[in-house]
């Protein structure tokens, strides 16, 4: 097991989801899992989490960006506060679009 407070590590691709504390492990397998590499769906607009029981999931993409997404938009409004230089996701993809 990697300890994370000793190892030096990077994430490449994976996506951590957070639910509620009321739902089961049982039920959050009823869904498929989440994916980074390959899921078209964070560039196209309006944005939703992948698991429909998760309330934030954060992706590690491609090694070079992580990408939040939640349902409570304090969160994500939190998050660019603390982090100046993050983008609107949904900003960007109008953008490109």
């Amino acid at each position: 097991m990697i300890d994370m407070h000793t190892e030096n590590f990077q994430w490449i691709w994976g996506v951590l989801s957070a639910f509620s504390k009321d739902i089961s492990k049982e039920d959050v397998l009823k869904y498929p899992l989440p994916f980074a590499d390959g899921y078209t769906g964070f560039w196209k607009n309006p944005l939703k989490l992948q698991h429909p029981l998760a309330e934030i999931e954060i992706t590690a993409w491609d090694g070079c960006f992580v990408l939040f997404i939640s349902k409570d938009n304090k969160q994500v409004d939190l998050l660019q506060e603390s982090f100046p230089f993050a983008q609107d996701l949904e900003r960007y993809n109008a953008e490109l679009g």
